[in-house]
């Protein structure tokens, strides 16, 4: 990246009125969309970023590039590349499918979640792409065999709080969203570019 943009630290959050908003539409989205809506958008979301990642050719989709903030992302995201972009929802689906199958089987979810922890790799290439199909494949396999969705155990997000399985859910499809958005920054800005 030759761009000289310093960017907070990993971690550093979202602002206040942000982070409240963000947590009152995951709430309402939690109780108003059923399982299969929210599963539908997830699947939508990546599909969607999935294309917009492919339509840049390999050296332009592993080149960082800053773009302007996202509404949803933390200021230390704006500097990734589209490979970045989708190896971030590869870790946090994967870890979410996790946390589902330990709520979902009223078990205690041991590890601490930290936002600076499910950063990408720099180094993230294309094969990211097949993993995130994959990932998000099994997921929604796990969510279509869990009923409802209401468990009696919570997990705290490091922004959100407590979620339940269904909250946890509603912000796999809300996360996929935000890095959608931050996906079609990052291809116009490349396309601009070059």
């Amino acid at each position: 990246m030759t761009n000289t943009t310093q960017l907070a630290p990993p971690g550093a959050g979202l602002p206040t009125l942000e982070r409240w908003f963000s947590r009152s539409l995951l709430l309402a989205l939690r109780r108003f969309l059923s399982k299969d809506a929210l599963t539908r958008w997830l699947l939508r979301e990546t599909e969607t970023l999935l294309a917009l990642a492919a339509s840049l050719p390999e050296p332009l989709a592993s080149q960082p590039v800053v773009i302007p903030r996202v509404t949803g992302l933390e200021d230390s995201s704006r500097g990734w590349s589209a490979n970045m972009v989708v190896h971030h929802l590869v870790i946090v689906d994967s870890g979410i499918r996790q946390l589902a199958e330990a709520l979902a089987s009223d078990s205690v979810f041991e590890r601490e979640l930290r936002i600076a922890e499910v950063k990408p790799d720099a180094a993230a290439g294309g094969e990211q792409h097949a993993m995130l199909r994959t990932a998000v494949d099994d997921y929604t396999r796990l969510i279509d065999s869990l009923g409802d969705l209401r468990s009696t155990r919570c997990h705290a997000h490091p922004w959100f709080g407590q979620l339940d399985l269904r909250g946890w859910h509603a912000l796999a499809a809300m996360h996929s969203m935000a890095h959608r958005r931050q996906m079609q920054h990052i291809v116009a800005r490349q396309k601009h570019r070059n």
